[in-house]
């Protein structure tokens, strides 16, 4: 089989394998509320299963790398065609993928962490003392890695990027309209869709937006060595 083929079927799975680790971490339901100082403790957390986090993690310890052999499959694809694009791409891919699977990991914690607070404290009272002390722990947290957050994020997003270059710039051999199979223009949909009915799609498919367009470049990938 072509290794370019191989890498992209591969990071079509692991996209999609990602996509399942979002749901089992972000799927909390309608009646969730955004707490804490920075909204970023969800309320349900305490109603979710622990496993939940774990096996999201363990998806998407598989589902990065996976992820990474099909960014690297476009690169290769790109190289004869605009070599400059095709690295710029793979830096961004590399350090993007690097942070992937530690972004994910610090998610799910911070909601085992607020469980475990809340569940097994006994210095304070009330559930909401314990909250107020499950925020202050995240928010130290938030600080710490707040920088490396963003950068690895923002060079995930940014490799997919170059993708779209070279599609419209024909580096990539697929179909132009292929250019919206990108995380950044599905989460926009996500987005709106929440926005439009906040109850209908609270959840999904906004949160697996990002993940799924990380699986789509899997796709492209698959489709340029096709054709």
């Amino acid at each position: 089989m072509n290794i370019n083929l191989l890498f992209s079927i591969l990071g079509l799975l692991g996209g999609l394998l990602c996509c399942c680790g979002d749901v089992l971490l972000d799927l909390k339901g309608s009646d969730n509320q955004k707490l804490g100082t920075s909204k970023q403790l969800d309320s349900n957390w305490l109603k979710m299963s622990e496993w939940r986090f774990g096996t999201s993690i363990l998806l998407v310890f598989v589902g990065v790398p996976c992820v990474g052999l099909g960014l690297y499959s476009l690169h290769f694809q790109m190289l004869d065609s605009n070599k400059v694009l095709a690295i710029v791409m793979l830096c961004f891919a590399f350090l993007g993928c690097t942070g992937g699977f530690f972004i994910h990991t610090f998610l799910c914690l911070q909601a085992i962490i607020v469980k475990r607070i809340v569940q097994n404290s006994k210095d304070f009272r009330t559930e909401e003392e314990k909250l107020q002390s499950a925020d202050n722990v995240l928010e130290g947290m938030y600080k710490a890695i707040l920088f490396p957050f963003f950068f690895f994020y923002l060079c995930l997003m940014a490799s997919t990027v170059c993708v779209q270059i070279g599609i419209l710039g024909g580096a990539l051999v697929v179909p132009k309209w292929m250019v919206i199979l990108n995380p950044i223009p599905l989460m926009i949909v996500g987005i709106s869709l929440r926005k439009i009915n906040p109850k209908c799609f609270c959840d999904l498919p906004g949160i697996i937006m990002p993940s799924f367009g990380l699986a789509m470049q899997g796709l492209i990938g698959i489709i340029a060595v096709v054709l």
